[in-house]
């Protein structure tokens, strides 16, 4: 029975970890939240590789995050990975975005369905925006097992370094707080994310670089393309290295890299909302908890009647 409790606990620790997830690029690449820019929605998006890896014989994984069971009891924490990925743009004071968006997960070993993951994110002052995000998840391992419920939620106070440039830069600090109580891992963690951001005719480039205090430092980029005024296009890819050095996760094989990509669309249904879907998947390394696919979709609208710029995806 306590084991049993043990590899769910596990599994749920492995589904807390996600964050709202997004199209890459703006909603955190999550883009887009999740991920994912904030878009003007997201308050960042936190790119679905957040992957804790707690000792362990067996891994499992949740969407976006790995972590191993078996031998959780020692308390010995393996790597943890993290990645972020927003534009530099901030919102205007008192313009104000929600997002509604749902994502589907799954590895080899599970399952993973997040909805709703819901949105906020509003300028409150010149060059100054804040912004949470919270998922609800599902999941389903290969024996079976189900667990649901909030997962990670994040609260980002963002900041634009400099604005109206060629380069534009930003800076995000953001709480993360967990749903359940870890000793290794801690409950509430930091993410220290620079975004910076630049365009070419109708290309939009932009990327993000920073430091989860779990664990991890990442960087990522995404591309996007306007086809004409109602879609854009969007390619995202992210890579995430765990700084926590193990004996044991090198003993195991265990890499200490996870790199993800996805590429994605979003229309303008109208000056003040955005219908966004998306598509991707962990491209190294390739194991159990490699996510095989991972699916997003949603609406980001405008609810301030203040609209500064185009809406964007969570």
């Amino acid at each position: 029975m306590s084991a049993t409790c043990g590899v769910r606990s596990a599994r749920v620790v492995m589904i807390v970890l996600t964050g709202v997830a997004s199209i890459t690029g703006p909603t955190p690449l999550a883009a887009q939240g999740i991920g994912h820019g904030q878009p003007p929605v997201a308050p960042g998006r936190s790119t679905n590789t957040t992957t804790t890896q707690s000792s362990a014989t067996q891994p499992a994984t949740s969407s976006t995050r790995l972590l191993t069971e078996g031998g959780t009891a020692t308390g010995v924490r393996l790597q943890t990975f993290g990645s972020w990925l927003d534009t530099a743009d901030v919102s205007a004071p008192g313009e104000a975005w929600m997002s509604l968006s749902s994502a589907y997960w799954r590895s080899s070993s599970l399952r993973e369905v997040d909805a709703p993951s819901m949105g906020v994110t509003v300028g409150v002052a010149r060059r100054i925006q804040l912004g949470v995000s919270l998922p609800y998840y599902h999941t389903r391992d290969q024996f079976g097992l189900t667990s649901h419920g909030f997962g990670a939620s994040y609260v980002t106070g963002k900041f634009a370094l400099t604005e109206n440039r060629r380069v534009n830069v930003s800076a995000s600090p953001t709480m993360e707080v967990l749903n359940w109580s870890s000793a290794d891992i801690g409950r509430v963690n930091w993410v220290l994310p620079v975004s910076l951001q630049t365009s070419a005719g109708v290309t939009r480039i932009y990327g993000t670089t920073g430091y989860f205090t779990r664990g991890s430092v990442f960087g990522s980029g995404a591309a996007e393309w306007s086809a004409n005024s109602k879609v854009t296009l969007t390619a995202t890819m992210a890579h995430s290295y765990s700084v926590a050095s193990d004996p044991i996760s090198d003993a195991l094989g265990v890499t200490r890299h996870r790199t993800d990509a996805s590429g994605g669309v979003y229309y303008a249904a109208a000056p003040s909302a955005v219908v966004f879907a998306s598509v991707g998947r962990t491209f190294a390394p390739v194991d159990a908890t490699s996510g095989r696919i991972s699916v997003t979709g949603g609406l980001t609208m405008n609810v301030s009647g203040i609209v500064t710029r185009a809406p964007r995806t969570p």
